[in-house]
């Protein structure tokens, strides 16, 4: 409490003391300040905030009362007197005393010049002017001089007003005011930088570049590493057709799956629903051995056109089964409601070819949430 009482004494200092507006916004900005340490240092106990400004209300009290007696103190100094001036030419001269204190003028030379006036007469002839309801000293009046019988000059005494530092104050307070908004424009403009909001979207993005996908064993999403051909793109007459809609013969569905041919406004599709994420849920669709015996040896590419029902997502696996040629992992794809082509690679080094047919095995929902799958074709691209 002592560096407010402090800060409160050099703010008077500072400042025009004997206004009693501007002592009271000294003590209220003691108590924003009061209030402002006790947010920041989380003093939430409602005892030691009371403590705390019953404190400080204490200070600012007796602060008070040491002003209100020193500016009491100042006004019981005597202002200057004004004297009337001798209107009467028979009157005797005024006298000359220290501090402009006169005789007063019902004092005539008929009581002898040589004779000294009492001092009771004499002070009681002060007349000290103030103004009501101020209390601060009054600002005397020039006195006219006294004429006296001699034609000389009364010599008079006219106080002058102490002069006043509240143009200083103001000036200091200007000072403060624009330091404060120059310090905020710069902590404005320093966020603005660090925070980077003047950069584009580009250069916010400080992430490391992901590296081009490949499609592997597992993958969640194929199409993003293969270029997806889309349906307006068509298949060359490389490739060959091992699954269409209309051949239904080779598909055969799980313990815990269906398999339905579907043709309506979407066009023919078979229709691949599994309940189970497990071996039960996949949906065996025949490859022939002759064309097994084209990729064998060979890196070839397998498209299958698939599309999801309307207004759902879902997560599709896909592993082969290639007889002696063996298998070629799991890949997983996501395909919505529009028609895509998933492509994914195989690679098969052996160059025997297979005598039987292979699978390729389809689970429509990874999940085990029982989405379906609408096939439409199946292709692959031998390699050279």
């Amino acid at each position: 409490m002592s560096g407010l009482e402090t800060a409160i004494r050099h703010a008077l200092e500072r400042s025009d003391r004997a206004n009693s507006e501007t002592r009271a916004r000294i003590y209220q900005s003691a108590r924003n300040a009061l209030e402002a340490g006790l947010k920041k240092q989380d003093v939430l106990d409602p005892d030691v905030i009371a403590q705390q400004r019953h404190r400080l209300e204490a200070v600012i009290h007796a602060i008070e009362q040491e002003e209100r007696a020193t500016l009491k103190a100042a006004a019981s100094v005597p202002p200057p007197v004004r004297i009337d001036a001798a209107s009467n030419e028979n009157h005797a001269p005024s006298a000359e005393l220290d501090d402009g204190i006169h005789l007063p003028p019902g004092q005539g030379a008929g009581q002898g010049a040589g004779v000294a006036p009492s001092v009771d007469g004499g002070l009681a002839g002060l007349r000290p002017e103030r103004r009501e309801g101020s209390p601060r000293i009054a600002e005397a009046a020039p006195v006219e001089p006294t004429v006296g019988k001699r034609g000389k000059l009364a010599k008079t005494a006219t106080a002058q007003p102490k002069p006043r530092r509240r143009k200083r104050g103001r000036f200091l307070s200007f000072v403060m005011v624009v330091t404060i908004l120059v310090a905020a424009v710069v902590m404005a403009a320093w966020w603005a930088e660090t925070s980077g909001l003047l950069k584009t979207a580009a250069q916010r993005d400080t992430s490391v570049a992901n590296p081009p996908s490949t499609v592997q064993s597992e993958d969640f999403d194929g199409g993003e590493g293969l270029k997806t051909l889309g349906t307006q793109s068509g298949f060359s007459g490389d490739w060959v057709d091992v699954f269409t809609p209309a051949d239904t013969a080779g598909v055969k569905p799980g313990s815990r799956a269906t398999a339905d041919s579907v043709n309506d406004e979407r066009g023919p599709r078979v229709r691949i629903t599994s309940a189970s994420a497990d071996a039960d849920g996949n949906v065996l669709v025949e490859i022939p051995a002759s064309v097994l015996e084209q990729i064998s040896g060979k890196t070839s590419t397998v498209a299958l056109s698939v599309q999801a029902d309307a207004g759902k997502q879902t997560q599709f696996s896909v592993e082969c089964d290639f007889s002696s040629l063996g298998d070629c992992g799991r890949h997983r794809f996501t395909v919505n409601e529009e028609k895509n082509d998933m492509l994914f690679k195989v690679t098969f080094d052996r160059s025997l070819a297979p005598s039987s047919p292979g699978h390729i095995l389809i689970n429509s929902d990874v999940t085990g949430a029982g989405n379906s799958l609408n096939l439409f074709a199946i292709r692959i691209l031998p390699g050279q």
